[in-house]
Formats: C-alpha cells, structure tokens, sequence
C-alpha cells in the first residue's frame, strides 16, 4: 500500500492520498489547494505538478481518440479562477467532428483569452465574482487580481502570472454577452442589437401611456418645462424651475 504523504487542504475532512489516489478523487476539483509532506512539514504543491492533466469532452476521462504520451505541443494553460491562478495540462477531445478548442473551454466553464491556441483562460465563476465586486464594492480591475493574486500566493505574489490585461478584455466581453444574454440576443439571433436595444427600463422616468397619460401636455401644463429640462440631463435647472414655481404660488 502507498503510503499517503498528500492532504488537501481545501476537501473537508481528515484525508491522506497516494500521488495515483490524489489525481482521481481530484478528477473534477482541479482547483483545489494540494499539500505534500516532506518528513518535516507540508509543503504547497500543485496537481499539475503530480501529473494531474485536465481532460474536456469525456467526463474527465482521455479521449479515445488520442493513444499514447501528450502531443508534444502541449503546453499549460493558465486558469483564472475565484480562489486563486492556476497551471493545468488541458487536453480537449480529438474525435471525429469534434468542436473547435476554443469551444470545448466554453463548454467546460471555462472562458479563453483568445480563440486561437488559447493559453490563458478564466472560469465564468470568476468573471461573474469580479462583476457582483465590481458593483458592489467598486473593486478595480487591479485590485481583484491582486487579492487573486494573494490567494494564490500570499508570500510571493510576484511570482503568480499577471493576467491583469487579459482580464480587462475578457471582462468586457463577459459583460457583453450577459447583456446579450439578458435581452434576448444570446440565442443564435440573427439579427444583433440597434440602438437602445441593450438599455434598462426606467420605471420612474416620465413615459406617456406607461406611468402618466397620454394627454398630459394639456393637463399638465406646468411640467412641461420640467420634463423639456429633465430631458436635457439638467437637474439644477428643474430644481430652479421648482422651486420658482412654488414662490409664484405663495404670492397667488
């Protein structure tokens, strides 16, 4: 029996693995934080490191159209995700009729930098972690991957990638398709969105025949002024405007 030198400090519970054991209980937790001990202490280790390799298209399992070692061009992929930058081997599915790579990643959650031999990639949960903290706390850009950046490693952030470009373009193309998404766009729609076709609908903007009536120029006189003004994005104007009228008013 082999003995189990390696912990995973993200898995809850007591457990201790064999390098072979370590690389299947973590088949579909490739994110996972991997430690190994050393006769001393334990040490962080990574699972591409152990010989971990991600396979898409197969339920984790290798293609069966590929035999034999990796394919000399394979290189690691850099992964973005919510805990951390990560380094994995990732091996798409080489069948006949089989999807483009780039399409294989988005299939697997995974978002790639670029379409063609893309070598770096985030997950949708990060990208959908760094808009919620974009809105509600008013993270930067710059400040969400440092503290990925101090997930990763938090004595030598220096020596984590810099995907920091890389997640401004992905991050507004996320954005985008979301936006498509949400209005009915990301469907295989023919026809691509015009002007206005992306925006919010306001409820308390003044919209006749939606929230105030169709004649309102004649039985409203007095707002017109302020709606003209509101239109003009000119808010000190209709405040003046209010407040002008609510004098005249008081001398009536």
């Amino acid at each position: 029996m082999a003995e189990g030198s390696f912990r995973c400090v993200t898995c809850t519970g007591d457990h201790g693995w064999c390098c072979p054991c370590l690389i299947t209980s973590h088949r579909s937790l490739p994110f996972h934080q991997i430690q190994c001990w050393d006769n001393k202490c334990f040490q962080d280790v990574t699972l591409a490191d152990q010989g971990y390799i991600w396979y898409l298209g197969h339920g984790g399992e290798p293609c069966p159209s590929q035999t034999g070692p990796l394919p000399q061009d394979t290189t690691p992929v850099t992964i973005v995700h919510s805990s951390g930058v990560f380094t994995h081997y990732v091996l798409g599915c080489h069948c006949p009729g089989s999807n483009p790579q780039h399409l294989q990643l988005l299939r697997a959650g995974l978002f790639p930098a670029s379409s063609t031999r893309p070598k770096t990639v985030f997950t949708f949960e990060v990208l959908d972690h760094f808009l919620i903290d974009a809105l509600e706390c008013k993270t930067s850009a710059r400040s969400f991957f440092e503290k990925l950046t101090r997930l990763t490693n938090n004595a030598f952030p220096d020596t984590v990638p810099d995907q920091y470009r890389e997640l401004m373009r992905v991050s507004r193309q996320w954005r985008d398709l979301k936006n498509r998404k949400w209005f009915g766009f990301g469907h295989d729609s023919e026809s691509g969105p015009g002007p206005g076709d992306l925006a919010l609908f306001c409820p308390s903007c003044p919209q006749p025949g939606i929230n105030m009536p169709l004649c309102w120029e004649q039985k409203y006189e007095r707002q017109v002024n302020y709606l003209l003004l509101a239109e003009e994005n000119n808010s000190q104007a209709v405040a003046d405007a209010i407040t002008q009228s609510r004098l005249v008013r008081l001398v009536q």
